[in-house]
């Protein structure tokens, strides 16, 4: 049986993969999908600093590991920048990364990161994504298919109850990738085993964003592109997005 790690973006729950877990019901090969708790999500504890935060996302993560199994960390949005800030700790070195349109060196570049860093806009966040109006315009740019009501809502519950919202915006920034960059240099076993995909249809973060990167490290990961994809395929297409990780886990 393989396992699937999932890591997900900010503002992440549960429910966002209710889909993914039905369509799991289908497959012929088992295969296992574990959601990594984060601090501050789904109204569980803030984390105090950075530090804390990778901490407790590790120690979420070993728990749910279980021996002798293939593993697959999966990363999307800024769960694929955690995963990256893991295997600079030098943790999970022998566990294969997969990145789904992760937020990156991009944010050195970006506008819309560098406007939440600063505190009086972050405050705002909670409030923005409450707006019924913001929500629609939300869904109709950034998913490939309209949301059914109870999808919204279970989407949208994830930023009402992430106390963590802004702390994310606040610590993932140049100054951390200078870090990672630090600790890359010479090490490049902490940067290995790392494959991408990325939706064509992605509106919320573009591929320029792997190619920053890439500059940005020295390195070349493997990439797939899936031309229907959006931002958010586990939700917009979760049978797909399930048959998808199943043949990468199968090859491990």
């Amino acid at each position: 049986m393989g396992h699937v790690v999932f890591l997900g973006g900010n503002g992440h729950c549960a429910a966002r993969l209710d889909g993914a877990r039905a369509a799991l019901k289908g497959l012929r090969s088992p295969l296992t999908l574990v959601d990594v708790d984060y601090p501050g999500f789904e109204g569980r504890s803030r984390a105090t600093h950075p530090d804390a935060f990778l901490d407790a996302v590790h120690s979420s993560m070993a728990a749910a590991v279980p021996p002798e199994r293939r593993v697959l960390l999966y990363g999307t949005g800024v769960g694929g920048l955690l995963l990256l800030c893991l295997r600079a700790r030098g943790e999970w070195m022998d566990t294969p990364l997969l990145l789904q349109a992760p937020i990156l060196w991009g944010l050195e570049r970006r506008r819309l990161p560098a406007v939440m860093r600063v505190a009086p806009v972050r405050s705002l966040l909670h409030t923005l994504f409450a707006v019924p109006l913001f929500q629609r315009w939300f869904v109709g740019r950034y998913f490939t298919r309209p949301l059914d009501p109870a999808e919204r809502a279970s989407f949208f519950s994830g930023y009402a109850r992430c106390s963590a919202l802004p702390d994310l915006f606040a610590w993932l920034g140049p100054p951390l990738l200078r870090r990672l960059e630090t600790a890359f240099q010479g090490a490049p076993e902490r940067v290995a085993r790392v494959s991408v995909w990325w939706g064509g249809r992605d509106r919320v973060v573009g591929q320029g964003e792997l190619r920053t990167t890439e500059a940005a490290l020295g390195v070349r990961w493997p990439v797939t592109i899936f031309p229907k994809w959006g931002h958010y395929p586990m939700i917009d297409a979760p049978e797909e997005w399930v048959d998808a990780l199943a043949a990468i886990v199968d090859r491990l």
